[in-house]
């Protein structure tokens, strides 16, 4: 009787570990996001397995690297968002073979925006930057990723660099578009991403009505999504 307990301790013992050490879900890292618990994805991103990951986990990963990165940057963890940036970079030329030529143009044209976010000396960056991002685009004018990384560059930059409130959210509202034909975007942090970068450019655009519009349709979508909920929309009513 003592062995068949000791058995079942021992079991429960590597089942519990089994999940403790389980990759979190698409969902779980979508509800940590609207949380803004990152620590989550923190977890997930250091001790995920690269080098023994499939195909479809390597993407996984890169999505989320891509995610990472500029939430470093605007914490202002600036050791922790060179690293991370060098080990985004590290793993798209990795997979460079496996991706299509628009997601490997667009993780490369993220990476090299992030390095000039962090050193405003690297000029040569935002050139090739804004380079691959226009041809990720051209390679696949329906890929989510591509139509969001372009507008990220259109909205993150000054006009001298070609930067465009009304372009990015062109490319936003494309890029929430075509999430929309895709179930698995659903309880995805991308689109509830985009849809906040879309609010923004209303706000910043000067048309206040749409961006509100905009902040319900996020709560709506996305109920739990505590900044929109706490700062953007109370923010955008007392102006």
């Amino acid at each position: 009787m003592k062995i068949c307990v000791r058995i079942v301790l021992v079991l429960t013992s590597l089942i519990m570990s089994c999940l403790s050490c389980a990759e979190p879900t698409d969902r779980q890292l979508y509800d940590a996001y609207l949380r803004q618990d990152m620590q989550v994805w923190a977890d997930y991103l250091n001790t995920c397995q690269w080098q023994t990951a499939d195909k479809e986990e390597k993407s996984r990963i890169l999505i989320y690297e891509y995610g990472y990165v500029p939430y470093l940057y605007s914490v202002k963890d600036t050791a922790a968002c060179r690293k991370a940036n060098l080990r985004y970079q590290q793993h798209i030329e990795a997979h460079k073979q496996e991706m299509s030529e628009a997601e490997y143009l667009g993780h490369s044209s993220a990476a090299s925006i992030y390095f000039f976010l962090q050193d405003k000396t690297k000029m040569g960056t935002v050139i090739s930057g804004k380079k691959m991002a226009e041809a990720a685009v051209k390679a696949d004018p329906l890929n989510p990723l591509t139509l969001y990384i372009r507008g990220n560059f259109y909205f993150h930059f000054p006009k001298l660099f070609g930067g465009s409130k009304s372009k990015a959210l062109e490319y936003f509202l494309r890029s929430e578009k075509e999430m929309e034909k895709d179930e698995k975007y659903r309880y995805h942090w991308m689109y509830a991403a985009v849809q906040l970068v879309a609010a923004q450019c209303y706000d910043k655009l000067g048309d206040k009505d749409k961006a509100v519009a905009q902040c319900q349709k996020i709560l709506h979508m996305h109920p739990d999504f505590v900044y929109v909920k706490e700062e953007l929309l109370p923010t955008l009513l007392k102006e």
